[in-house]
């Protein structure tokens, strides 16, 4: 019989908020309860379907990780070997967010360690569990539904990985707290045209990350309805207190992206070198030849809102144009006309999908 260990893993324990009132409705409805089992069960194949593209560069192996559901709980845990298993896993965690609002306007709460952890086919257990589950059910440190990462792991990642998180898959708040910034980095995926396994869109059009908080946004105020129908008035206050602070946390995310919107619009050199970029890169690429661009997301990731909202927008502007026989001269100059009207259409249809919060805090 072999020696049994603990051994040092990431582990993420998540909860669904308002998972009882969904199995409630269930009761007497079993395509509910097919469609509820088809979540728990999807979530890592969804995640590994759709991280398929950068599952060919983080050096990762899936067949390493955990995962296991019991009701409204989920558990994931995997291996340390480099900083591209924390992407990993987060970006799992971030893709099962996205479904649990998307498809059953809920919202996931929890938290991610590093520590001991045992485990086989019949239990799991040890003190990252403990860690994670304390962690978790900490109401003064999660205030609202999100998912903590424990100081235990990022104690693990260099500089200048953290650095590029910070501005890739984390947020800070005012107590210092870090967590899954799930929305910002979701929105990058899907104006990256990385999209089409996620949303089962193809079109390289503002619709479909437009959608994206249209969905949260509809998911939150769902849940506050919700909450204002509860019997205990001090507990549906207490539920919309969470929603509230989401609710910031949506607006914060679209301030940001609108922000990045009208430093572009201010500065024509970064979208003509940008443009210019994206042709000389494509003739490189058909002369076998490489070519590094000026500007990278992966490289200046400070520069992340700005390059991959520019990123889409060429996109579109591209598939309008795409019949037309012009030069490169040509190309940019109708880039650089084109360019900020299609930043002004995307912050706009962006501050159509704030909350409101004021009617929020007038139901407290």
């Amino acid at each position: 019989m072999s020696e049994i260990t603990y051994k040092k893993r990431m582990f993420a324990f998540l909860d669904i908020l308002g998972f009882e009132r969904i199995v409630d409705k269930s009761r007497n409805n079993p395509e509910l309860i097919e469609k509820l089992a088809n979540i728990l069960k999807r979530s890592k194949q969804i995640a590994l379907a759709s991280l398929g593209a950068k599952l060919t560069i983080l050096q990762v192996d899936p067949s390493q990780y955990l995962h296991r559901a019991f009701s409204d709980t989920s558990v994931i845990s995997g291996p340390y070997v480099s900083h591209d298993d924390l992407s990993f896993l987060s970006m799992w965690v971030m893709h099962y967010q996205y479904f649990m609002w998307k498809e059953e306007q809920s919202f996931l709460r929890g938290a991610v360690v590093y520590g001991d952890i045992y485990y086989d086919e019949d239990v799991i257990f040890g003190p990252a569990l403990v860690d994670a589950y304390h962690l978790e059910r900490d109401q003064t440190q999660v205030m609202w539904p999100r998912v903590l990462i424990d100081e235990s792991l990022l104690s693990k990642v260099t500089e200048a990985e953290l650095r590029r998180d910070f501005f890739e898959m984390l947020r800070r708040d005012d107590n210092n707290l870090v967590y899954l910034d799930y929305l910002r980095d979701l929105f990058h995926i899907i104006v990256l045209g990385e999209n089409k396994k996620l949303t089962g869109e193809r079109k390289q059009d503002f619709g479909v990350p437009i959608k994206l908080f249209e969905d949260h946004k509809e998911a939150i105020l769902a849940q506050v309805d919700n909450a204002l129908k509860e019997e205990d008035k001090d507990e549906g206050k207490k539920i919309v207190r969470k929603y509230l602070e989401l609710s910031k946390y949506h607006n914060a995310t679209i301030d940001m992206l609108c922000q990045a919107i009208e430093d572009l619009s201010k500065h024509e050199r970064i979208i003509r070198e940008f443009f210019d970029d994206l042709l000389r890169s494509a003739s490189a690429k058909n002369l076998g030849l490489r070519y590094t661009p000026r500007y990278s997301a992966e490289d200046h990731p400070e520069q992340a809102d700005m390059l991959n909202i520019l990123g889409t927008v060429i996109n579109r502007i591209i598939e309008i144009h795409q019949d037309e026989d012009s030069s490169p001269e040509e190309a940019i100059n109708t880039f650089c006309v084109e360019a900020p009207k299609e930043l002004a259409k995307l912050e706009q249809s962006l501050n159509e999908s704030r909350i409101d919060l004021d009617s929020l805090i007038a139901n407290l």
